[in-house]
């Protein structure tokens, strides 16, 4: 299974997710609803992905930009205009073809899967981790790099997928998870186990006390 096959999956997913909810179900997204929710995915496909796309393409390279709760906000007010249903066929539907481009794909992942696991932890229902959602990693810390501390930091993966990132001399921590934890953790979410951090107590409470934000 490809990337892609992987955001179209997780895109019916959440479309099932909503269905079975209703509109007016929580998230973990504030005071978001599962109608917001949902509002707030479909936006990032309007005009076949052009505004989406750009953004991105500077996201992953870690470029941060300042967010906006009233752009925000506005965008999804615009977006519920059509109704939660045609929201749900939306996704239901194919992706654009532009957020599904290469180096674009993942992204693509990151963001459907993690809303919908925002929307699945707040009504406790079990949600499947797709293939490549760890790929989704390097662009992370690379995004995250000036919230993390100053050191060498190997990210692990429970089945043994590792990334290594900050300078070659200096202090090193290991931080080993489960794949989808180490998104969450990334993301800003809480992760669902505890992460294991092999490094000196100092820089371990740093680690600890990072709080991501996308």
């Amino acid at each position: 299974m490809t990337v892609r096959d992987n955001v179209e999956s997780e895109r019916s997913a959440l479309a099932d997710s909503l269905e079975a909810l209703g509109p007016q179900a929580a998230t973990a997204c504030g005071d978001w609803t599962a109608f917001d929710l949902a509002a707030h995915v479909v936006a990032a496909e309007r005009a076949a992905g052009v505004p989406a796309f750009c953004i991105r393409t500077l996201a992953v390279r870690g470029v941060q930009f300042p967010s906006s709760t009233e752009v925000a906000d506005w965008v999804i007010r615009r977006q519920r205009r059509i109704g939660y249903h045609a929201l749900i066929a939306r996704l239901r539907g194919p992706s654009p073809r532009l957020l599904l481009a290469p180096k674009m794909a993942t992204f693509s992942l990151f963001e459907v899967w993690t809303h919908h696991d925002d929307l699945a932890t707040a009504n406790g229902r079990t949600h499947a981790v797709p293939e490549h959602l760890a790929e989704a990693i390097p662009w992370l810390m690379r995004y995250q790099t000036h919230r993390l501390p100053t050191a060498r930091l190997v990210l692990r993966t429970t089945d043994n997928r590792e990334w290594t990132f900050g300078p070659d001399t200096g202090p090193v921590a290991i931080v080993s998870a489960p794949a989808a934890d180490l998104v969450r953790w990334l993301a800003g979410r809480n992760p669902q186990t505890t992460l294991n951090i092999q490094a000196d107590t100092a820089l371990a409470v740093q680690i600890h006390a990072f709080a991501g934000r996308i």
